[in-house]
C-alpha cells in the first residue's frame, strides 16, 4: 500500500471539518439563535455541507474550483444566518474557519495515511478514531486561541482591507497546499510521497498568518480606541482649566452686584431701572450656579455645567461631598464627571418641554464605598451593545468613548460602573471602594 493509493481526503471528513470550524465561530460570537433552534439549525447545515460534498465529489475536475467557492458560501451562510454580526465580519470569519478547516482535514488525514501506510491496513474504524482525536486536539485548543482574540461582547467591526487581507492569506495558502493535486508538473508542486505533509504545512503557515493579522488588528484598535478616549479626556480636562478663569469672573460680578443696588435707586427712568433688574437677576442666576462641595476640581467642573443649564433652561440638581475624591486625579475628576454631565446635557437637551429637561447628581459615602449617580430624563428605549447604549447620532465615530473614558476613569481605583432605565429615566451608576 502506497500513499498514492489514499491521496484523497473522504469528502464526509471534509464536510465535518468545515462544519465543525464554522461551531467554532458560532461558539464565540453572539448568536441570533439558541436552544432548540440553534440544535436544529447546526445539525440542517451539517446535513446540507455532507450532501453538498458528497455531490461535489462527483463532479469533474475542471469543476473542482466553483465546488470549493460552494462550500465556502455554505459555511459563510452558516456563519451569517445563526450569528448576530455583519456581512463583512462574517466573511472574515468564514475566511479563518475555511483555513482552519483545510488544516484539520488535511492534518487528519495525514496521521492516517502514515499509519495506513507503515502498518499495511486501510482500516475506516481506524480513520475514524484519527478524525476525532485529532479534530478534536486541532479544533479545543484552536478555540481558546481564537476566543483570546476575540471578545464575546464587542463587534469585529472588520475593515475593508483586513478583509482583503485576510482572504489574500487563504487564496494563498489554498492554493500552494492543492497546486499538486490538480497541477503535478508545475515547480511548486511536490512529489507524490510528500504532498500531504506539504498540504498540511503550508495550511498551518496560512492559519498562523491570519493570527499573526488578528494581532496586529487588535493592537491597532486598542491604540484607536485609546487615542479616542485620551480625546475625550483631554478636552474635558482643557474646559476645566478654561473655567477656572471663567469662574474669578463669576465671582467678581456677583462682587459688583452692588453697584447694581445703588444704580436702581437713584435712577428715575423705568426703562433704565428694569434693564438693571435684568442685569442683576442674570448675576444672581450666575452665582447660583457656584459649586461648593469642597473640592476645588469638582466645583470647577459643576459650576460650568450648571452655568450651560442654566443658559440652556435645564433643571440640575446636585447633592455631592466634595471631599470624598480628595484621593482621586483631577483628570479621572474631569472625565466623570465632564463626560457624564456632557451625556446627561445632550440627552435632555433634545426636548422643548421644560419639565423634561431634568438632570440630577448625587455623590455620598456608603459603608467603605464611594457612591455615585446620574439620572437624566429619557424618552428613548435603552438598547445595550457591547454593554453601552446604541448611539442615535449620525456620526457614531465617538460612540460610546466617554462612557468608555468614565469606565476606564472607575476601574483604576478598583471601581464599577453600570447603565440601565427605569420608566423614563436614564441611570449612571458607579461604585468606588474608599477606604
Amino acid at each position: 500500500m502506497s500513499p498514492a493509493e489514499l491521496m484523497d481526503t473522504p469528502r464526509i471528513y471534509t464536510a465535518l471539518a468545515e462544519w465543525a470550524a464554522c461551531l467554532i465561530y458560532i461558539l464565540i460570537l453572539k448568536k441570533k439563535i439558541s436552544g432548540f433552534k440553534l440544535g436544529a439549525a447546526l445539525t440542517v447545515m451539517l446535513g446540507l455541507m455532507a450532501v453538498y460534498q458528497y455531490i461535489a465529489g462527483l463532479l469533474p475536475l475542471y469543476l473542482w474550483i466553483p465546488g470549493m467557492l460552494g462550500a465556502i458560501g455554505l459555511m459563510y451562510l452558516n456563519i451569517l444566518l445563526v450569528c448576530d454580526i455583519s456581512r463583512i465580519d462574517a466573511g472574515y470569519c468564514c475566511i479563518r474557519a475555511f483555513v482552519l478547516a483545510e488544516f484539520a482535514a488535511s492534518f487528519q488525514w495525514q496521521i492516517y495515511v502514515w499509519l495506513a501506510v507503515r502498518f499495511q491496513k486501510d482500516s475506516m474504524l481506524i480513520s475514524i478514531l484519527v478524525l476525532l482525536c485529532s479534530y478534536a486536539l486541532v479544533y479545543v485548543l484552536y478555540y481558546f486561541l481564537e476566543k483570546a482574540h476575540m471578545p464575546e461582547d464587542e463587534r469585529l467591526i472588520v475593515g475593508p482591507k483586513e478583509f482583503v487581507g485576510a482572504a489574500s492569506i487563504a487564496i494563498g495558502a489554498f492554493i500552494m497546499s492543492n497546486i499538486s493535486f490538480v497541477m503535478p508538473d508545475t515547480p511548486f508542486s511536490s512529489a507524490t510521497s510528500s504532498i500531504l505533509y506539504v498540504r498540511t504545512l503550508v495550511d498551518f503557515g496560512g492559519l498562523v498568518m491570519l493570527f499573526a493579522q488578528q494581532d496586529k488588528r487588535e493592537e491597532f484598535r486598542m491604540r484607536s480606541e485609546n487615542q479616542a478616549m485620551n480625546i475625550v479626556l483631554q478636552r474635558q480636562y482643557d474646559q476645566y482649566r478654561l473655567a477656572q478663569d471663567n469662574m474669578e469672573l463669576l465671582r467678581r460680578e456677583f462682587h459688583d452686584l452692588k453697584h447694581y443696588l445703588i444704580a436702581i435707586r437713584s435712577e428715575d427712568d423705568p426703562d433704565k431701572r428694569e434693564q438693571y433688574l435684568f442685569e442683576m437677576e442674570n448675576a444672581i442666576l450666575t452665582q447660583e450656579a457656584l459649586a461648593d462641595t469642597g473640592n476645588h476640581v469638582l466645583d470647577v467642573v459643576l459650576t460650568t455645567k450648571s452655568t450651560y443649564c442654566i443658559q440652556k433652561n435645564i433643571t440640575f440638581n446636585c447633592m455631592a461631598d466634595g471631599k470624598l475624591l480628595n484621593f482621586m486625579h483631577v483628570k479621572d475628576i474631569c472625565s466623570i464627571f465632564g463626560n457624564a454631565l456632557d451625556n446627561a446635557i445632550e440627552c435632555v437637551g433634545q426636548f422643548e418641554n421644560p419639565e423634561q429637561r431634568l438632570i440630577t447628581m448625587d455623590m455620598y459615602q456608603k459603608n467603605h464605598f464611594l457612591m455615585i449617580q446620574f439620572e437624566n430624563y429619557s424618552e428613548n428605549k435603552l438598547v445595550l451593545k457591547d454593554r453601552f447604549p446604541i448611539t442615535t447620532k449620525g456620526n457614531k465615530m465617538y460612540h460610546g468613548y466617554r462612557l468608555k473614558s468614565i469606565q476606564f476613569a472607575v476601574q483604576k481605583y478598583g471601581g464599577t460602573m453600570t447603565v440601565r432605565s427605569e420608566g423614563n429615566w436614564f441611570k449612571l451608576h458607579i461604585l468606588i471602594p474608599i477606604d
